[in-house]
């Protein structure tokens, strides 16, 4: 897992946006990140829980998301088939004025305007997996079908960063870098000159989870992919993302994956004997 957890879009389609199409096989947690683009994710199979402003948003089949530039979200996952689009700033302000501004809240998946963002997706997919010559033309002119829709029925102006989403930031960052520490609230507190109620209250406010909380989810998710991709002995590996509770990890484990950590480790082997191999967790850096 990266360090920083601002991404910058990198465009994969020519015409300057980024679309691709996502298929995960097992459960996970994405922590708290953001874009200094537009995303936008359609699920076609599974289910996705966006955390975002405090707020948790639950999509499933045929069903989307849109998060606003620079607004701080984490994704937590089962397994899904899912598309995305990547829109950049510059991208949109050709067609609309300072998209930085732009403040999207999804509505009815019943509504018109709803299917007809979903009925664009699976357009766009179609023309991607197609690519017959010329098709960028249909390609570019199904991504601003899209976004004439989005920005004219799901957009309103308003300010998605301010002082506090700043230090949001700049802890989250510090506490996915060095969550393997023994990281308190005390000590992140006395690391950003904050009173610990304050920053409790604070992080809790904005982003829905207590730091206990989002501190387990992200040592959880490392010793996750560890878990899977590795042979290390699962006390070690406890150890090692520092789960000092082995009885609270085990727990907590299990109301994210729904089952226990050997469990899942004995699934992903029996599916995936051929490329796990005796890979262990030195031989992966």
């Amino acid at each position: 897992m990266p360090n920083n957890h601002h991404e910058n879009v990198v465009a994969n389609v020519d015409i300057g946006v980024r679309f691709y199409k996502s298929a995960v096989t097992t459960s996970g947690f994405v922590p708290f990140h953001w874009h200094n683009s537009i995303e936008l994710v359609c699920v076609f199979r599974g289910k996705l829980t966006f955390d975002l402003n405090g707020q948790t948003y639950e999509i499933g089949p045929r069903q989307f998301m849109v998060v606003s530039s620079s607004v701080i979200h984490s994704v937590t996952n089962e397994p899904n088939v899912a598309l995305v689009l990547q829109v950049p700033l510059p991208y949109i302000a050709t067609y609309c004025r300072h998209p930085e501004e732009l403040v999207f809240t999804v509505g009815e998946p019943q509504s018109a305007a709803y299917q007809r963002v979903v009925a664009d997706f699976v357009q766009l997919d179609r023309l991607n997996e197609a690519r017959q010559s010329g098709y960028l033309f249909d390609f570019g002119a199904t991504i601003l079908d899209l976004l004439k829709v989005l920005v004219t029925q799901f957009a309103h102006r308003g300010n998605t960063t301010n002082e506090m989403t700043s230090n949001l930031k700049e802890l989250m960052v510090y506490i996915n870098a060095n969550y393997a520490t023994s990281l308190s609230t005390q000590k992140l507190a006395d690391q950003f000159g904050y009173n610990p109620s304050y920053l409790s209250r604070m992080f809790k406010e904005q982003v829905g989870l207590t730091l206990t909380d989002y501190l387990y989810k992200v040592r959880l998710n490392n010793f996750y992919q560890d878990l899977l991709v590795t042979t290390v002995p699962i006390g070690t590996l406890f150890k090692q993302h520092g789960l000092t509770n082995v009885n609270t990890a085990r727990t907590l484990f299990y109301q994210m994956y729904n089952c226990l950590p050997k469990q899942a480790r004995q699934a992903y082997q029996r599916t995936h004997k051929k490329s796990l191999g005796h890979k262990s967790l030195n031989s992966s850096n």
